[in-house]
């Protein structure tokens, strides 16, 4: 089984059909498998293998779809990783993954070359008018599908920074292969669709239902590199879209911003909220104003990422994920493991084809989160009579802002490096828009430290939706046995 299989038949019995846009770019199935073909050569002649790992720190480009499909076609990892991180970011990724190359914008490569003497690389490759990624994809094609076994890994994402540093959920051809056919049985999505790919690829959450759903279809990826609400409009009237696969602040943004407010949703086939939980407020206010649903689903990247979902031939339920999706088993146990009843809340549980082969040379925390079998999500939450399921909160200690999780032990570590920063905690904000935004509360031993120089110091060491909003100083942070910051009784005090 190799995923890349499916870029062959469309090649040959669709060459025309057009798998991949961006602006005025129009990519045929047949123009992706020459130029993946031409890339997986030009890595395996460069010593790229089976098993080795190619870090990607690119947008939402048809450089990306590419890069991602060739590597997995060489039976190589593709490793992607968001163009905001940090030189720090990036070099905990680089060593982590032991990755053999690197590719990356153009105007992006700062982040690499300042970390470049302490992580080498003999193959980077860059995007761009002055970038060499042309030169990669105009040679060779020498036939590049290698047959891998189905748990073989083909993509790993970094997630889940409970250590303080994020670790590689190694995701295989199996878990692909059954997230990226869930648009078909949730959806009834074929290769007639179009989805509109605003969420970053690099996020596991647009990788699977919308650039690896279409490809498996034969339908199209429509690339947004960033939000601009001028080009959403324009794409939205006339681009064919026909599945919208986002984050609630996007739905947000189309309740509310001017220019979007003529568009036309119930032609669609699905309009699908993931990533961070929907405000009801928002369903409703879209709903109210568009005269279409948008479903709630769930994901987490160590399970591919899809586990739950309002599909469209089950009742929808506005306030709740959905039920399991098919082939997977969900259910909610307390704190001793025991299964917990209808109603009765607790931490989900997900088991199935989805769930992750394990992180990379993290064996001690894989054994932690996947029990037999069992992924544990460490979210919290309930399921109703009918087999949907409710997040109520989060056993881990995470805020989800815009879609991303960030990770309190990450931050504070960072935060507490700062010269004059004794201890810090942080804490997420509800905010409609995101979700939530982060705030710190910092113990100054540097009376003369402002809230402007912690944001500006962090953010040279983490990405921008890592980084604190807010920062007020305390006196002190009260913790628990555990070492766990009281947020409630600092907030009580002040």
């Amino acid at each position: 089984m190799n995923i890349y299989s499916w870029l062959k038949e469309h090649a040959e019995n669709r060459p025309d059909k057009t798998a991949v846009r961006y602006r005025d770019i129009a990519l045929s199935y047949a123009d992706l498998f020459s130029l993946t073909a031409r890339l997986g050569t030009a890595l395996r002649d460069a010593g790229v293998g089976r098993g080795d790992h190619v870090t990607i720190v690119l947008p939402n480009t048809p450089e990306f779809v590419i890069s991602y499909m060739a590597i997995v076609g060489i039976g190589a990892v593709a490793v992607p990783v968001n163009p905001s991180f940090t030189s720090r970011e990036l070099a905990h990724v680089l060593q982590d993954s032991g990755s053999k190359a690197l590719i990356m914008e153009t105007n992006n490569l700062s982040t690499y070359t300042d970390i470049r003497g302490r992580h080498p690389l003999d193959i980077v490759i860059s995007t761009g008018e002055e970038g060499n990624f042309s030169q990669w994809t105009s040679g060779e094609d020498k036939g590049i599908i290698e047959d891998m076994d189905p748990d073989d890994t083909a993509a790993m994402i970094y997630s889940s920074g409970l250590t303080g540093h994020p670790m590689g959920a190694m995701l295989t051809h199996r878990n692909l292969d059954h997230n990226s056919d869930l648009m078909r049985k949730c959806a009834d999505a074929d290769d007639t669709d179009t989805t509109l790919t605003l969420i970053p690829c690099f996020h596991s959450f647009s990788a699977s239902v919308n650039m690896l759903s279409m490809l498996r279809y034969g339908g199209t990826a429509y690339l947004l590199k960033s939000l601009d609400f001028k080009e959403l409009q324009h794409v939205l009237t006339t681009g064919a879209i026909t599945a919208i696969c986002a984050v609630p602040t996007l739905f947000y943004g189309l309740v509310h911003h001017p220019d979007l407010q003529g568009i036309d949703y119930t032609h669609m086939r699905v309009l699908i909220a993931g990533g961070s939980a929907l405000p009801i407020e928002v369903y409703t206010a879209f709903r109210e104003r568009f005269h279409t649903d948008i479903r709630q689903g769930y994901g987490i990247t160590e399970a591919s990422p899809v586990c739950a979902f309002n599909d469209l031939h089950h009742p929808l339920k506005p306030e709740s994920i959905g039920p399991p999706v098919p082939d997977v088993q969900a259910r909610i146990v307390d704190e001793r493991g025991r299964v917990l009843r209808p109603n009765e809340k607790g931490e989900i549980l997900f088991k199935g084809p989805n769930i992750m082969k394990g992180y990379y040379r993290h064996e001690k925390e894989t054994r932690e989160i996947i029990r037999d079998g069992w992924l544990y999500t460490g979210d919290l939450g309930y399921m109703d009579e009918d087999g949907y399921l409710y997040i109520t909160g989060y056993k881990k200690e995470m805020i989800i802002t815009s879609g991303f999780n960030v990770y309190n032990k990450e931050v504070e570590n960072v935060l507490n490096s700062i010269p004059g920063v004794r201890d810090s905690a942080i804490t997420g904000i509800p905010d409609l828009m995101r979700g939530a935004i982060i705030k710190a509360f910092v113990v100054a031993e540097d009376h003369s430290l402002t809230e402007n120089d912690v944001k500006k110091l962090a953010r040279k060491m983490l990405a921008s939706y890592k980084t604190p909003r807010k920062v007020e100083f305390v006196s002190e942070i009260p913790r628990d046995e555990k070492g766990r910051a009281l947020i409630e009784r600092i907030e009580s005090r002040e």
